[in-house]
């Protein structure tokens, strides 16, 4: 059976975080997402997952979000003007979209956090294919729906999730 997502790592990835992981992950976060996903991968489609540095993650930011800082995860969904079809072998197969993780802005953030760094990956890595997958937390209803996911994905691959990015989004900021 084809796997509905394949994952492929660009870069070298941290400790604790290789392809078997990530793919468990992305089946969890699959399962989890269920009807709430606005977006589903097609079966046998590409994720590719970057891990990139503190420097190229702050131009991707800078660049893609006109934020001028370096950031845990991006991610980069399908873009719907590109004909890959046309420039692609019938064969290759579809890149549903591409998350971009800065393994030492998460480290960092993790030791200040008093969190652990796998855990916090992970969680990064989660967040940002619910992105993909059309979740956002642009409202308060947003933000609970998609951080109450990400938080079961995280358990049922055994880690405690944190709590305390609650309160840090832009919905949660709103007066």
């Amino acid at each position: 059976m084809t796997e509905r997502l394949q994952v492929q790592l660009i870069g070298s990835p941290p400790d604790g975080l290789d392809s078997r992981i990530l793919k468990q992950a992305v089946a969890a976060t699959l399962a989890e997402a269920g009807p709430k996903a606005r977006l589903l991968p097609p079966p046998g489609s590409v994720l590719h997952v970057v891990f990139a540095g503190d420097a190229e993650i702050r131009a991707l930011n800078r660049e893609f979000r006109g934020v001028d800082a370096a950031t845990d995860v991006l991610s980069f969904g399908e873009d719907a003007d590109a004909s890959p079809m046309d420039i692609l072998p019938p064969e290759a197969p579809v890149v549903f979209g591409e998350l971009v993780l800065c393994p030492p802005y998460i480290k960092r953030y993790a030791r200040s956090a008093g969190t652990d760094p796998a855990a916090e990956l992970l969680l990064c890595f989660v967040h940002g294919l619910l992105h993909l997958l059309g979740l956002d937390h642009g409202t308060l209803e947003e933000e609970d729906v998609m951080f109450r996911l990400q938080d079961r994905v995280v358990r049922t691959l055994g880690h405690s999730p944190r709590t305390t990015y609650r309160g840090c989004s832009a919905a949660s900021r709103q007066p």
